[in-house]
């Protein structure tokens, strides 16, 4: 990707050309005269072709003494001027300023965008969760007929080898359903971590048994986009069909194929999905001004159609949910019904990686938050505030690797207010740590069960019964009155 730049001091000689995406970064906190700050947004707005990125300091990095008063700012020590700003001070400079409607990227950090249709695309990939881990087709094949193939598979990797007809009582329905064994462990080994099968010969394939396994790559973008999308490909969607139309005559009859050969259970899972992941969007797109259908790209409008049929039914939708998470009483029922996550009297705790699996209504209400944030990359937990309109991003860089991390830093979004706040933990001495990490995470979390056999060891040991065991300094002190120290995810003995 081409990329050109301008600094009075680095590169005065360097022109100024009008480029898709412009970076004003961590220029308008130092520019001292008002008008000449202005001045600058504006020239920078008018070389954005697509989006303008705009940055700017925080009031939490200054430091403790910034330097002498000056103007809306300060003076350095070493004479140069800094301006450190709010996140929601930034944020109103820049709409009005440009008379547009920014987008929080991160705290400090916003979008301008020329199109409505260019932030529409943005907003909606953020609350996408379809796309977060490939599904092959074999894998969906295998899940679907796990009875049928499980047999084959204990027979391989007992034998290293294909049975023959009379050693295996599945064989009948195995070539009914794939046409050979043949066919049928092509399925089972191209599943990733289903085992290493490369000893296993398999012998000369048959026309038909090749057709089977290059029909397996062909059909795969075709899953991608349902897992993503939770429909079938449209018009205006991002989507290359030559290949399926050439192998099946048409993307229909691939997707028939594949939801007969795999069920269509998951069909109906990803269409679910799909549209309450929309329908998060739809209400979330309400803070910066809710486009007009015609404004939004070909594929939300494809969303559109084939989730709601019209977009005054979506839009009604997404205006009850967001209604929903106005009402402090449906945010506390919304917590205290979570399967995931750890309730306390004040707050849901939630890791971030299950923000995708909450109920839609947490969804939009941690959305609220990081309207105003923007993406807090380093956040680990979200603490979802139950008796007021509030949401913290708190990070541990060290969740899975500590038994009982401490905490770094802390963000708080507070939604009455329209204002965020940042604090620093990671200089102190006895900072907040936590206990039972294993009720944070969803089931499937990697490192669940090591975290829940510790706990369960804690229970066992009454570690975890002291009040005074939030900190690490009073962590650290229970565990050495009771003879006792953690190594890894493990109680040992001092």
């Amino acid at each position: 990707m081409p990329a050109a730049g301008w600094d009075p001091a680095h590169a005065p000689d360097e022109p100024l050309v009008p480029s898709a995406v412009v970076n004003l970064g961590f220029v308008v906190n130092v520019i001292e005269d008002h008008q000449e700050r202005r001045d600058a947004l504006h020239k920078a707005w008018a070389l954005a072709q697509e989006v303008l990125v705009v940055s700017a300091r925080m009031d939490w990095e200054a430091p403790t003494e910034p330097g002498r008063p000056f103007r809306d700012g300060f003076l350095t020590k070493t004479g140069t001027f800094q301006k450190f700003f709010r996140q929601d001070e930034l944020r109103a400079w820049i709409d009005s300023t440009l008379d547009q409607k920014s987008v929080a990227a991160a705290p400090g950090i916003f979008y301008v965008f020329r199109s409505a249709a260019t932030q529409q695309h943005l907003l909606s990939r953020l609350t996408r969760t379809g796309g977060s881990r490939r599904t092959g087709v074999a894998e969906l094949v295998l899940r679907h007929h796990k009875e049928l193939l499980n047999p084959l598979v204990e027979f391989v990797a007992s034998t290293r080898r294909l049975p023959n007809p009379a050693e295996l009582d599945q064989v009948p329905r195995l070539l009914e359903v794939f046409g050979s064994v043949r066919s049928a462990f092509s399925v089972i080994r191209r599943v990733p971590d289903s085992g290493d099968w490369s000893d296993i010969e398999v012998g000369a394939r048959k026309s038909s048994e090749a057709r089977f396994e290059a029909n397996l790559t062909v059909l795969q973008p075709l899953i991608d986009f349902l897992r993503d999308r939770g429909r079938l490909p449209r018009d205006g969607d991002e989507f290359d069909s030559t290949a399926l139309t050439d192998a099946f005559g048409s993307v229909r009859a691939a997707y028939s194929l594949v939801r007969r050969v795999a069920g269509a259970d998951v069909w109906t899972d990803y269409e679910a999905r799909a549209r309450t992941d929309f329908l998060v969007y739809l209400a979330l797109a309400a803070f910066g001004g809710r486009p007009k259908f015609t404004d939004l790209p070909a594929d939300l409008q494809n969303d559109t159609r084939d989730f709601f049929g019209s977009y005054k039914e979506a839009t009604a939708a997404a205006d009850q949910l967001l209604f929903t998470v106005g009402k402090p009483e449906a945010v506390d029922a919304a917590c205290r019904e979570s399967g995931i996550g750890k309730l306390t009297p004040e707050a849901l705790y939630v890791h971030v990686a299950a923000l995708p699996v909450l109920p839609a209504a947490l969804r939009v209400y941690a959305g609220c938050g990081q309207a105003l944030t923007g993406r807090v990359e380093e956040a680990t937990i979200l603490k979802l505030h139950r008796q007021k309109p509030q949401v913290s991003f708190l990070s541990y860089p060290r969740f899975d690797a500590d038994a009982h991390p401490a905490l770094a830093t802390s963000i708080v979004a507070r939604l009455r207010e329209l204002n965020v706040s940042y604090k620093d933990f990671s200089q102190r001495d006895n900072p907040p740590i936590l206990h039972r990490k294993e009720t944070f995470v969803s089931p499937d979390y990697p490192g669940r069960p090591k975290f829940a056999a510790l706990t369960a060891k804690e229970e066992r040991l009454g570690l975890l019964d002291s009040p005074t065991i939030g900190t690490r300094v009073g962590w650290e002190a229970a565990l050495r009155d009771a003879g006792w120290m953690i190594r890894g995810h493990q109680v040992r003995e001092l």
